[in-house]
């Protein structure tokens, strides 16, 4: 522990003595920009408003009162940048993405955590792994999905049926979590997918290990924002077992929470990896039926794919926890918010259960075809992930000094010279609000804003965001965009068809509030006298349809 202390002091001093002596011999280049003042010079900065769970309405007012390219503070002084322009973001995401990349926080305490998949690698080897993985999802990969997607959507709403049929009132309904279902739907369903494994069998309380890491474990690292950003000393200090010694003898709760966690997933990862290999291993010797799971394969393209470009173990366990991470929590949070607002906007749900009754029959299940082509439930989608996107900013640092074009209130065109080294915050949440981008209606939930022809011609026809979905940043863009967005997108929908097709939805008195815990989740808050507390959750009233209804 004193070995620990004493480099993180240095880093400290170090970094102190940076900022004051660098205004006199380099004045900034974005001494210049706009942006809140720092909360606390030798503390936190901003970051203490940024990252914290009711931080949202400070990210949205750094756009509304300064633009899209703000300047704010991290620790001792460091300028950093808020950016949410579409001229800038096209240029750090596309135009230029090779200058950018993910921050040494952001990969160094993934490379601990997950090990060295895609959210913690860069550069050569970082293209190396998405040239293996991005073929796994393809469209004919993904159709062959489709009936593992619907066995979980009917056990999930089997379950709900027979809560609200067991112990619903004398009208048949029930109030029920759903944002507890939609957590442990969203992992199954990604579990039995991506691994052919089963976490939850949705029919009897949760007591699966990995289940109870996975759910905790954004969360947590959440609440260790400003601790994480010492982790690219950490992970320099020694060899491997003298970091691991330095984490075990650290005491603070939350590293002990994450290390248990991490190790939970490490060894299920492992556990799982073998099983898949025994199972290929039957496929040749033609005894077992071809699986048809991401991780299976993934493990036949690594087989075949040449040793340059093949992925070790420790990547191939790396890519399975994180896919099971990057689809659990942000799929949950969607389907969480889009059934809150199907609560409070009976007529849209209503749309929808219309829509999928004019296609479906008895007979017969929906194509993949025929739920893409539903108008409703994909504006009701693209909509939701525009304005509530699971993930509302990342980051990113500048490799090599660059300039940046963006556009300044005044709505003139602008630059500034970016030093190299400076992380930047990309708002994609604040983005997806731009009335510059979206009109004056931009903050507004309005699923049918996409049955317009010339939705993106709004205000000025020169400005689009440079997303790989619907011209949103929900999924990001560039080279790090996200590689399973068609996934998810299959996923959402299916698990939404069997809901609203057997149940009615509606609010509850109780207040909802939404965290940001990186992924948006939601709350209750109460109050009792003069105190107010909030816990984890979504209540909403579920009323099983008639036969009639349906």
């Amino acid at each position: 522990m004193a070995l620990l202390k004493t480099v993180l002091t240095c880093c400290a001093l170090l970094k102190i003595l940076n900022r004051l002596l660098k205004p006199w011999y380099s004045p900034s280049p974005l001494r210049h920009l706009p942006g809140p003042p720092s909360q606390s010079w030798f503390a936190a900065g901003n970051l203490g408003q940024l990252f914290t769970a009711k931080g949202l309405p400070f990210h949205q007012e750094l756009v509304d009162l300064y633009g899209g390219m703000v300047k704010v503070y991290g620790f001792f002084g460091d300028e950093q940048l808020y950016v949410s322009d579409p001229r800038a973001l096209q240029s750090i995401l596309v135009k230029e993405q090779d200058a950018y990349e993910e921050t040494a926080v952001f990969v160094d305490t993934n490379r601990i955590i997950f090990g060295p998949g895609l959210v913690s690698t860069t550069g050569v080897i970082h293209k190396r792994q998405r040239k293996l993985v991005n073929p796994i999802f393809s469209p004919s990969n993904l159709r062959e999905l489709v009936p593992t997607f619907r066995s979980v959507a009917e056990r999930l709403t089997d379950v709900l049926a027979n809560e609200c049929r067991a112990r619903g009132d004398s009208r048949g309904r029930r109030v029920i979590d759903m944002s507890e279902w939609m957590s442990r739907a969203a992992l199954e369903a990604v579990g039995q997918t991506v691994l052919g494994y089963s976490f939850d069998p949705l029919d009897s309380p949760v007591n699966n290990p990995y289940t109870r890491a996975i759910r905790e474990l954004i969360p947590t690292i959440f609440s260790l924002s400003l601790v994480r950003q010492f982790a690219p000393f950490l992970v320099r200090l020694g060899p491997a077992w003298m970091r691991r010694k330095l984490v075990e003898w650290t005491p603070n709760a939350a590293v002990q929470k994450v290390k248990r966690m991490s190790d939970v997933m490490h060894q299920t990862a492992v556990d799982i990896l073998e099983d898949k290999r025994e199972g290929l291993r039957r496929e040749d010797g033609g005894m077992s039926a071809r699986a048809k799971d991401i991780i299976s394969l993934l493990l036949r393209a690594n087989e075949g794919a040449s040793s340059g470009d093949q992925l070790s173990e420790a990547e191939l366990t790396g890519q399975m926890t994180v896919m099971i991470f990057g689809a659990q929590d942000t799929t949950s949070s969607a389907l969480s918010r889009i059934l809150y607002l199907l609560s409070i906007r009976p007529d849209i749900q209503q749309k929808i259960r219309e829509e999928i009754r004019a296609v479906h029959t008895s007979d017969r299940q929906l194509s993949l075809d025929e739920i893409s082509a539903l108008p409703w439930l994909d504006a009701v989608l693209k909509e939701t992930l525009r304005l509530y996107p699971p993930v509302p900013f990342v980051r990113r640092t500048a490799l090599q000094e660059r300039t940046i074009p963006f556009t300044g209130l005044s709505g003139n065109e602008s630059a500034v010279t970016v030093p190299r080294g400076t992380t930047l915050f990309l708002g994609i949440a604040a983005a997806n609000r731009l009335r510059t981008v979206w009109g004056p209606d931009a903050t507004e939930w309005k699923p049918e804003r996409w049955f317009e022809r010339d939705l993106h011609h709004k205000v000025d026809s020169t400005l689009r965001l440079p997303g790989i979905y619907s011209g949103m940043m929900s999924f990001l863009g560039g080279k790090r965009s996200c590689i399973g967005y068609k996934f998810a997108q299959i996923e959402i929908k299916m698990l939404l068809i069997a809901l609203v097709s057997r149940f009615d939805i509606s609010p509850t008195a109780d207040e909802i509030v939404w965290n940001l815990s990186q992924i948006i989740s939601p709350s209750v808050r109460s109050i009792t006298g003069s105190s107010a507390r909030e816990e984890k959750g979504l209540p909403l009233c579920m009323k099983l349809l008639e036969e009639n209804e349906v």
